[in-house]
């Protein structure tokens, strides 16, 4: 689902934004299965990546649907204001960093620094002038919905801290340039966020990231699959930069790096709501899964997935469906405001995706069932709307098999009892109702699709259904 106009600023400020240094376990060059949590702990025991309430990944960013265009915040230091010492480290940096991607470029890419205070004013006037709190409260009602957050949670207070905690970096593609947040000695830190930045710099000379993630044109589960690619490409280096450096940091330089970033990253993560908090994650954790599943053959199986991007997160979370291109049914639901009546309007229409299909019915179900549940998603839309407190939420899923969507339909069913506290009415081989004071649920099923219809009444809800195709 769209996690909100987070989406849309996560979208420019992850495409902008660096992650907080995730260490892959694994020796350079050869794949592993995960990263490792928080700052770099340079360890080499690989960890589970439990969704939604675990956090034992990469401090990074989130996904979303449609971007805003962001101004380029004033550098602290122009290119002639950085200290000498600094521009020599960063000429050393881009040419290493060509060398471990396979891309190089007589482009320049400039790069400067901020300082943390000027990202936090950065962000506060950004969010003032792009996400207005009608946005806020479509999206925080979105997200509502489908059980993920409170109706009264503050998103941009939850966001800005978010932000403004994980952002270690910012490359504008409009510009061609990025930003490292430092106060200017250009530490262990500062180096590795350097290198992450830099590959995003190649990726947009080659790959024009302006227009490889175009919500105008993508749903959000495209977007954030893209979002994925570039970031696991950015990860995959980063982490090779750091294994094959590791035998120079000193144990200070790696106590300093952890000390200044896990305190404040955790707290913001904890603080956030799982929807927000995994999803803020998935490009970097999953992303860089996809691209060493891709780089097992070297860079050669990886440049060309720019050119023909995943299409999902089904292919992200399989990389194997995406070679063998196995892409997603597109789901259309019908207009339903005159269905619905006077006063209803519509709040948004998006596309779940495997990824977060699992992140809700993980809320109820527990982490493997959701897993098995969503694995053969095909393709889904939902559609949300309101009249005052009232909602109504519509979600079509289409899957693999009957097999897949009776695993859908079990769960779900388990999702329900537990969330109403009680078990269903049949209607039919094909309706299961649950009828609550505060709502009215239906679970129908047909062929591979599955649909969940949430009212807040049964009335109303079998106006919906005549509508549905």
């Amino acid at each position: 689902m769209k996690v909100p106009k987070i989406g849309s600023l996560c979208l420019v400020l992850m495409l902008l934004a660096g992650c907080g240094v995730p260490v892959p376990a694994r020796e350079s060059g050869s794949p592993s299965p995960t990263a490792v949590a928080g700052s770099p702990t340079i360890a080499p025991s690989p960890t589970s990546l439990p969704v939604p309430t675990a956090t034992n990944t990469a401090t990074i960013r989130p996904p979303t649907a449609s971007a805003p265009t962001l101004t380029p915040p004033p550098p602290s230091l122009t290119p002639e204001a950085l200290p000498s010492q600094v521009a020599e480290i960063m000429d050393g940096l881009e040419t290493e960093v060509e060398e471990l991607r396979g891309l190089s470029t007589d482009v320049p890419i400039a790069r400067r620094l901020m300082t943390p205070q000027e990202l936090t004013a950065y962000l506060e006037r950004k969010f003032t002038e792009e996400y207005p709190p009608a946005e806020i409260e479509a999206d925080v009602r979105t997200m509502a919905a489908f059980d993920f957050v409170p109706r009264d949670l503050d998103l941009r207070r939850v966001l800005l801290d978010l932000y403004s905690s994980q952002i270690l970096g910012l490359y504008d593609e409009e510009e061609n340039l990025f930003y490292i947040i430092s106060e200017g000695e250009f530490d262990l830190a500062d180096r590795i966020t350097f290198v992450h930045e830099y590959v995003h710099g190649l990726q947009d000379i080659f790959y024009q990231l302006e227009t490889f993630v175009d919500d105008d044109r993508m749903n959000d589960d495209q977007v954030l699959a893209r979002m994925a690619l570039a970031e696991g490409d950015a990860t995959f280096v980063m982490s090779d930069y750091l294994l094959a450096h590791l035998a120079e940091w000193t144990p200070q330089d790696l106590a300093s790096l952890q000390s200044e970033e896990v305190e404040g990253d955790q707290e913001a993560l904890e603080a956030a709501p799982p929807i927000i908090r995994e999803t803020f994650e998935f490009p970097y954790v999953y992303g860089l899964q996809f691209v060493e599943y891709l780089q097992e053959k070297g860079w050669k199986t990886v440049d060309p997935a720019f050119a023909k991007p995943p299409q999902s997160t089904e292919q992200i979370l399989h990389p194997e469906k995406y070679l063998s291109e196995d892409e997603p049914q597109m789901i259309a639901l019908p207009p339903l405001t005159d269905t619905l009546g006077a006063g209803w309007h519509l709040v948004e229409v998006e596309t779940l995706g495997e990824f977060q299909t699992r992140l809700y019915l993980a809320q109820q179900v527990g982490q493997e069932m959701a897993e098995l549940a969503s694995e053969g998603w095909d393709g889904d839309q939902y559609a949300l709307y309101a009249r005052g407190d009232e909602d109504v939420l519509v979600l079509v899923s289409a899957w693999d098999s009957r097999a897949d969507r009776d695993e859908f339909v079990a769960a779900w069913t388990q999702y329900a009892t537990h969330k109403y506290g009680r078990s269903p009415e049949r209607t039919g081989p094909a309706g299961l109702w649950w009828q609550t004071p505060g709502q009215t649920a239906l679970l129908t099923w047909n062929g591979v699709r599955a649909i969940i219809i949430l009212g807040p009444s049964r009335d109303l809800i079998d106006k919906v259904v005549a509508a549905l195709p």
